[in-house]
């Protein structure tokens, strides 16, 4: 082989490998940890239902009409279970795929707006953020939406402002307006709304208001009519009272209102934001040196800072908060701190990378200490999550300060990359660690109970202790009562015989019962056992869940004892 031939093959090399370690870290913790309750377990099993029933119009939770997002995730992870079998790790593939996709958009972007550097960086940073990576590897639905959301931002931004890219603006604003579609059926009306806010703010503060025309909105009317309109019609027609609960309901009330019990104050996002950005948040624009490299007067990178903006007082608005919701802004925060990162002097950057180092250093240090000192019931649990802490944020301090040493010598990219990975291994170590915790209010430990004692024809009641996992588990629908939650309770006419409204009722349904099990809250026990309830208790799981089998008087002597 030839000197230049094998030079190019280890050049070539140079960028496959890493992107194949990447890739095996970003999916290696899939599969170690149960659903976490509530969004894993019910997420996962509105998927499965949708697979077994075969009705991919209308979502159900343990048969339950489940009205409160649309279908894309469903779809994709019953697609999922279809190919792969119906498992944890199938059920989070969704998010996992969809981050990386959000990666690929805004380092695709990146390059052709600031160049090849930048947008490796844009991806590195992005995918490496606190919670950006940990969504990608939760079973919820913000995940999908911010990677629909970047994707349709990342057209935008080289139709707009590409100037390479002129000729092919119409197939380029083709793809913005089928990325908001599935943006739309990912999560609903934000998939067009907060484009839309900033794409205002944008062309008043350009005072351009031809670029309104340059994005083709009637081409786009079309796009989401064709792709997203045909699930809304359908199911309205099939289900009228789904207009008023999702649009109604699940937008604008639960924006205005503190209706469903997620109020938070003004400023909650601040501090999520600046951990959610983590390890890069020591890269943020702090001074006003950073601003002028920064230099928002190039459209693309003022339109970035817009969305950032929009993104986060929207949500700050909201009388409706929650972590992940502030998750849009993230391809565009990673994208201008991937340009700010690029055109730093080497003396700041190798700077903020010490003082990253002894920040993380720190904060390992202060895990090790909260894990030694900690008492409480579940202190294994929590000592378990801290050391997965301490490990993760000790594996950052080497990492920065092995790139501080690297883009002193100039070797700068090798420096963020470098971090970047070592941030992804330990907010994985993070994941994996947190197992223990997670069981404690997961399904997967009941289900195992209730798997090993059901038969065939086995009624499975939950009584004031449901989790949305628990028919993932186990395979098949269960009986609720007595249960009081917001995202059960609209669809409970739906399915009259799966729900008992009190617990006398319930007990002469378990009274007239041939085989039944039961997982209570164990504050109930007391009372069903002055109640007479013919029971024997099988198993008391992690939790304050206990599952129980019904006996009768002449074959169980555990009767007398249990009353």
């Amino acid at each position: 082989m030839k000197p230049l031939s094998i030079g190019a093959t280890w050049l070539r090399a140079a960028h496959v490998l890493p992107g194949m370690l990447w890739l095996l870290v970003w999916g290696v913790g899939l599969q170690y940890r149960s659903l976490g309750e509530p969004d894993e377990g019910r997420y996962a099993e509105v998927a499965r239902e949708m697979l077994v029933s075969h009705d991919w119009v209308t979502p159900r939770l343990d048969g339950f009409l489940f009205f409160d997002k649309p279908p894309l995730h469903y779809w994709a992870s019953a697609a999922a279970y279809l190919l792969f079998g119906v498992h944890p790790w199938t059920a989070r593939l969704w998010c996992a795929l969809t981050g990386l996709l959000a990666m690929l958009a805004v380092g695709w972007a990146g390059a052709r707006l600031f160049g090849r550097e930048a947008g490796g960086y844009a991806m590195a940073i992005l995918g490496s953020s606190l919670v950006f990576a940990m969504a990608a590897h939760i079973d919820t639905l913000d995940i999908g939406v911010a990677a629909f959301l970047g994707l349709g931002m990342s057209f935008f931004l080289v139709a707009q402002f590409d100037p390479s890219a002129a000729h092919r603006r119409a197939w380029l604003n083709v793809g913005m307006w089928a990325s908001l579609a599935l943006a739309i059926l990912s999560k609903g009306l934000i998939g067009v709304v907060l484009p839309g806010l900033a794409l205002v703010v944008f062309v008043l503060w350009q005072r351009d208001i031809r670029m309104l025309w340059r994005t083709s909105p009637w081409t786009g009317l079309v796009v989401i009519a064709v792709m997203a309109a045909p699930w809304f019609v359908m199911i309205c027609r099939v289900h009228p009272e789904f207009f008023d609960y999702f649009f109604i309901r699940e937008h604008f009330t639960r924006f205005l209102t503190a209706e469903d019990g997620r109020s938070k104050p003004l400023g909650f996002f601040i501090p999520v934001v600046l951990l959610g950005l983590f390890p890069w948040t020591l890269m943020l624009p702090w001074r006003r040196s950073d601003w002028k490299v920064l230099d928002v007067r190039d459209p693309a990178r003022r339109f970035l800072l817009v969305w950032v903006g929009v993104v986060f007082l929207f949500f700050s608005a909201s009388h409706s908060k929650l972590a992940f919701y502030i998750l849009p802004m993230f391809p565009a925060a990673a994208m201008l701190l991937a340009w700010l990162v690029a055109r730093m002097s080497v003396e700041t950057v190798t700077r903020r990378l010490w003082w990253l180092a002894i920040f993380a250093g720190c904060a390992a240090a202060a895990a090790i200490i909260g894990m030694l000192t900690v008492h409480n019931i579940h202190e294994a649990a929590i000592r378990a999550a801290l050391r997965g802490v301490a490990g993760g944020l000790a594996i950052v301090s080497l990492a920065a300060m092995a790139g501080s040493w690297a883009t002193r010598r100039g070797r700068r990219p090798l420096a963020i990359h470098l971090l970047a990975l070592s941030s992804l291994v330990a907010w994985q170590l993070v994941l994996v660690s947190s197992q223990p915790y997670v069981e404690l209010k997961s399904a997967a430990p009941v289900a195992r109970l209730v798997k090993a004692a059901m038969g065939p024809d086995t009624e499975i009641f939950v009584v004031q202790a449901y989790q949305g996992g628990l028919p993932f588990y186990v395979g098949r629908l269960v009986t609720v009562v007595a249960e009081h939650r917001d995202d059960l309770e609209p669809g409970l006419a739906s399915r009259p015989s799966g729900y008992i409204a009190d617990l006398p009722t319930f007990e002469m349904r378990w009274r007239n019962s041939h085989d039944a099990l039961a997982v209570v809250r164990r504050g109930l026990l007391d009372q069903l056992r002055q109640d007479g309830l013919p029971f024997e208790e099988i198993g008391a799981p992690v939790g304050n869940r206990v599952v129980i089998r019904l006996t009768r008087p002449s074959s169980s002597p555990l009767l007398r004892a249990g009353q």
